[in-house]
């Protein structure tokens, strides 16, 4: 977003999204401390906390110590994290969560189901709506007390739209989700790619930390990417998952040959796993499974985790040569499988990526864990209904 500096209503809603961003970082902070932290007057920061108070977004929580003797003790304030709640949604191919989240982003409850085997439209809208319903009587019952659903799907979103435009893991075409859900749950619907969203729960909660730069990689059941660019996330897709790094004939759900995905992700790993089996038979080993089998011993469950590794590698290190980001994050239920992964991912990535470049670009796993999509959801929530932190990003890129 372009800041117009002269539009003192861009402003007033930015100077509050800052506000409200530095209360969610700190327990307890004065009038002053937001102040002198933002450089912002003390009339500026009056006006914008009285109007969070009568909002109810924000509460006064006691007595400070005062800064000079004898002076006048701060009045200390927080974010009211009884008053609004949000929900969010991880729609995956294999599982579906919900969570229940606070101002502040922490999670108040959670559950997860395995998602609606035949991944109509209709029948996972009514899944998702059925895990909101009891995200809301967690609540207490009362709908009005949600700010907002976010929820994070598979496929290329657009997030203004709420258009799923292609999921070839759903196998599903210009899907306007956002306005089935809403019909649906009766609630302000934000949805998002899931990787990114995973990115901004890694951004939020994870392990971004001072970076940058960075490029995250969703290893699940396919493969997607996002990358965060001068601190912001970029809008536009980021098809990792669909880079060719083989001749092999392996076809991928897009329909072309020896992508990245065909060969490495969760579905690729229990395809070579399985051999002629069907997905759900008797005796089917799940990509967990083949793990376990790995760090007992097992030399065909190494060999198909070392193989995934090293394409993984090569392809991130295309990225990385390219990208120069100052982190590259792992994540997805796949990357749980760790060392079996990331030791040959790491091999490759060294062998292959220019000694400029590798030398400051740092390889982790991801810090959330297969929570990352619905902590992600939870914060594109939060992100649309207060604290608009695309504004902010705006100011620090």
């Amino acid at each position: 977003m372009k800041i117009r500096t002269g539009d003192p209503e861009i402003a007033r809603e930015i100077n509050k999204a800052l506000v409200l961003d530095m209360l969610r970082k700190n327990d307890r902070v004065s009038r002053a401390d937001i102040a002198r932290s933002l450089a912002l007057s003390k009339v500026t920061v009056s006006t914008i906390i009285g109007e969070l108070i009568d909002s109810k977004f924000v509460a006064e929580q006691g007595m400070g110590e005062s800064q000079e003797n004898g002076g006048r003790k701060p009045i200390l304030l927080s974010l009211d994290t009884a008053h609004a709640l949000v929900i969010g949604v991880d729609v995956g191919t294999t599982s579906t969560a919900v969570a229940l989240g606070d101002l502040k982003g922490s999670m108040l409850y959670a559950d997860r189901e395995p998602t609606e085997d035949s991944h109509t439209v209709e029948k996972i809208a009514a899944q998702v709506a059925g895990l909101v319903a009891r995200a809301v009587r967690e609540a207490g019952g009362a709908k009005s007390r949600i700010l907002a659903l976010g929820v994070s799907a598979a496929g290329i979103v657009d997030r203004g739209s709420g258009f799923i435009h292609f999921s070839p893991d759903f196998g599903w075409e210009n899907v306007p989700i956002r306005d089935i859900l809403e019909r649906e749950t009766g609630l302000r619907v934000i949805v998002d790619n899931c990787t990114r969203a995973m990115t901004l729960g890694e951004k939020w909660y994870g392990c971004v930390g001072d970076a940058r730069n960075v490029f995250y990689v969703n290893v699940g059941f396919g493969i997607g990417s996002a990358l965060i660019i001068n601190n912001r996330i970029y809008d536009n897709h980021s098809e990792f998952g669909h880079t060719p790094v083989t001749r092999q004939q392996v076809r991928c759900h897009c329909g072309k040959h020896g992508c990245l995905e065909a060969v490495a992700s969760g579905n690729a790993i229990e395809k070579q796993a399985n051999g002629e089996r069907s997905e759900g038979s008797e005796g089917w080993i799940s990509a967990r499974d083949l793990a376990e089998r790995a760090r007992g011993g097992d030399e065909e469950a190494g060999r198909i985790f070392a193989g995934a590794g090293r394409y993984l590698g090569r392809a991130i290190s295309m990225a990385t040569n390219l990208f120069n980001p100052d982190k590259i994050i792992i994540g997805g239920g796949v990357a749980l499988a760790g060392e079996l992964l990331l030791a040959p991912l790491r091999v490759e990535f060294e062998a292959q990526t220019m000694d400029v470049i590798k030398k400051h670009a740092r390889i982790e796993l991801s810090a959330l864990g297969t929570d990352a999509g619905v902590l992600g959801a939870i914060a594109l929530a939060l992100n649309a209904s207060i604290f608009k932190s695309s504004m902010i990003d705006s100011l620090r890129g």
